[in-house]
């Protein structure tokens, strides 16, 4: 990860998906077909990709786009993701079990666990287990809507 996110950083890369699938197989899986291979994705997956979003997070500063994918199915799921460092997640295996309405679900459930500890933005959220880059960009964000209002 670290040779990517040097490459991310080198390029000016805008923003990166951090994960999509993973040929690992977790100890945790029971299926039968556990030792089949190719992509793994969904829920099997969640845990290993909020730590890959963190350590990507981390080694980028927090100054690059992330694109959280890997077993989003509830508004908690999205609410670690943005923790861990994510700016958006990107909702798929649990959509096509689910359908449609898996979506304002996930909606509801975020809004309640943001509303429960004070946070009324997305923003007020991305990175915020990174407590040294979070407050930093904190402070900017401030800095340039202070700097925005005086101009006015």
């Amino acid at each position: 990860m670290k040779d990517i996110a040097l490459a991310v950083m080198e390029n000016n890369v805008d923003g990166i998906l951090v994960t999509n699938t993973s040929n690992q197989r977790p100890y945790s899986l029971i299926s039968k077909n556990r030792v089949e291979t190719g992509g793994l994705s969904g829920l099997p997956i969640r845990d290993m990709s909020t730590e890959c979003i963190r350590k990507m997070y981390e080694l980028t500063e927090g100054k690059v786009f992330i694109v959280g994918i890997g077993g989003v199915g509830s508004g908690h799921d999205v609410y670690e993701k943005l923790k861990a460092g994510a700016s958006v997640v990107q909702i798929y295996s649990r959509m096509v079990y689910e359908g449609p309405g898996l979506v304002s679900r996930i909606r509801r459930e975020l809004s309640e666990l943001m509303m429960q500890n004070g946070q009324r933005h997305v923003e007020d959220v991305v990175g915020l287990d990174h407590e040294e880059i979070y407050w930093k960009k904190r402070v900017d964000r401030f800095q340039v809507v202070r700097l925005k209002k005086e101009k006015n």
